[in-house]
């Protein structure tokens, strides 16, 4: 198992440089997991594409559908007890901390 970002997912599902290192990775481990967050974030990406005119709302809608597919049952709650003890021994933020 491979716990990602939504960038990663992003990089997957949108051509960028980091496109063949997602693949690698999803070939190398195909059972990814990522907090729920992810499921907000990767919409935030889309929203972006789709104002700069890249992707239509309904391309963005079938990569949406494509990442909840491809990630179904490896999403987890974050225990928020757990960020704020690793808060408290960091400088990191609490997003970071997820």
């Amino acid at each position: 198992m491979i716990v990602v970002d939504t960038n990663i997912i992003a990089y997957l599902f949108l051509t960028s440089d980091y496109s063949a290192q997602a693949e690698k990775a999803l070939l190398t481990d195909p059972q990814w997991a990522a907090p729920l967050l992810w499921r907000s974030e990767l919409r935030s990406v889309l929203a972006h594409y789709m104002r700069k005119e890249i992707l239509k709302v309904e391309d963005a809608g079938k990569i949406m559908d494509e990442a909840c597919a491809l990630m179904e049952n490896n999403e987890y709650d974050v225990v928020s007890t757990h960020v704020l003890h690793l808060i408290s021994r960091s400088t990191l933020s609490a997003y970071d901390c997820i």
